[in-house]
């Protein structure tokens, strides 16, 4: 992999991330002008739950190059999806905990924010 193949894989990252927090939005408008400013909140929390953690996996898996050290990469992908997955616990633990969301709406704008994520391959090829 060269180090502009390694950039750009970096900015489709970080395109993604963009684009999740779009569809979070997005997922939040729609429930507004459905329901009320309650649902539309739960929905933005939820889209945000999946967003933040998976912003701190492409910060933490893209900052090296294999072209440097390729167990470096391997260390910072381990350890960004290990950071997601603890803060996506903390984050879901925190909200029901903490706010008072309504949890079906909470649970839509997850899944779909994940949603756009998993679709990602489709809309984001080289």
């Amino acid at each position: 992999m060269t180090e502009q193949n390694a950039a750009l894989a970096r900015k489709s990252a970080y395109k993604l991330v963009l684009c999740q927090l779009a569809v979070a939005g997005v997922i939040a408008l729609a429930f507004f002008l459905a329901a009320d400013a309650a649902a539309a909140k739960s929905a933005f929390k939820g889209g945000l739950v999946a967003v933040i953690p998976n912003c701190v996996f492409v910060f933490f898996a893209f900052r090296f190059s294999a072209l440097n050290n390729a167990n470096a990469v391997l260390a910072a992908f381990m350890r960004g999806q290990s950071l997601k997955l603890i803060l996506t616990a903390v984050l879901l633990a925190v909200v029901f905990t903490q706010q008072q969301p309504v949890p079906e709406i909470f649970l839509t704008g997850f899944l779909l924010t994940l949603l756009a994520q998993w679709t990602a391959p489709v809309f984001f090829k080289h």
